[in-house]
């Protein structure tokens, strides 16, 4: 069956997509076999959009995860529009937008790995302390110099999107959005995306497995868990959030879908530029997202959810105090 589609990088992809952090970053890996056919299912269900990082795992580990999938299945590597977030340290995923030669460096490694498959978009995980005109002009030049197709945008906000949208066209805007992070910045970027038709990436659209009850406390997060470390997912904030998720199971069973399904066709929903890329190692999970696209919320279903999310208060900051300064920049 096919899924809605939108325009990204001159090609038509799925609206949803596909997210592959979690195939390398993650303190338990599967292996790659098993990536390889959720990875399949996902381009064979209609994600065709994927979203990948420099840093998703130890020496370019995700990358080259990609290139051996195109080596094994080379028939897909013109069906996949490839996302690619990198101008950050490997390690403390400290910005290096504002250092030419290194991302620069950066992308001819990555292109090395990946041969001849395209790096479709490229876009700095965060932006670089620098000012964003000197940022995006270095993302211009290596354009020209033909490193990758387009210019995407990641965690910035509308001021900023609109200083880089006078520099150069952007191919795709990559920030959190789900029932579990809809905070006024994000909705503002919701509606700059709408208002300029630029695609939206939905990362973590199942708020991190929180909306699918991945966890039944803060202690089941395991030990180098990410999550570990995010306020939202600890102590009383954690079950504070969980009434969130009790509301939301209601609708999804009234409906009579999955409450992930709900989350991503709600996301869909937005407006006709919005792509959540969900993530899974598993082939049947990737094909229940991705058919999530073909979900049609009515207007009383759409209205509930927007009374929920305008009452309720998410308790907790989506990422550690450290972190959040680099957000929506």
């Amino acid at each position: 069956m096919s899924i809605p589609q939108v325009t990204v990088a001159g090609k038509s992809v799925g609206r949803v997509g596909y997210g592959l952090m979690q195939l390398t970053w993650n303190p338990k890996p599967p292996a790659e076999e098993v990536s390889f056919a959720a990875m399949k299912a996902a381009a064979d269900a209609g994600a065709t959009c994927w979203s990948t990082a420099t840093f998703y795992g130890p020496d370019f580990a995700n990358i080259h995860l990609i290139a051996n999938f195109f080596k094994k299945y080379p028939e897909y590597k013109d069906k996949i529009v490839l996302v690619i977030k990198g101008g950050a340290d490997y390690t403390t995923i400290a910005p290096k937008g504002d250092d030419i030669d290194f991302v620069r460096k950066e992308l001819k490694h990555v292109q090395s790995i990946l041969g001849d498959k395209t790096i479709d978009v490229f876009s700095y995980a965060r932006l670089p302390d620098a000012p964003l005109e000197e940022a995006f002009k270095i993302l211009v030049t290596l354009q020209k110099e033909g490193l990758f197709k387009d210019i995407g945008a990641s965690e910035m906000s509308v001021e900023s999107l609109d200083k880089a949208l006078k520099i150069t066209p952007i191919a795709i805007i990559e920030i959190e959005v789900s029932l579990f992070s809809f905070e006024p910045a994000i909705r503002s970027v919701v509606d700059w995306s709408r208002n300029h038709k630029v695609p939206i990436f939905a990362y973590s659209p199942l708020g991190r497995g929180f909306l699918t009850r991945t966890y039944k406390s803060p202690e089941d997060i395991p030990e180098g868990d990410f999550k570990k470390y995010v306020p939202r997912f600890q102590g009383e904030a954690f079950y504070e959030n969980l009434k969130l998720v009790d509301k939301l199971d209601e609708i999804a069973q009234a409906k009579g879908v999955e409450t992930s399904q709900l989350a991503l066709a709600w996301i869909v929903s937005l407006s006709d530029y919005t792509i959540p890329i969900p993530g899974s190692s598993n082939p049947d999970r990737v094909k229940s997202n991705t058919s999530s696209a073909n979900i049609k919320l009515t207007s009383d279903e759409l209205t509930t959810i927007s009374d929920i999310l305008d009452s309720f208060e998410v308790k907790g900051t989506r990422y550690p105090a450290h972190a959040m300064k680099d957000l929506m920049k």
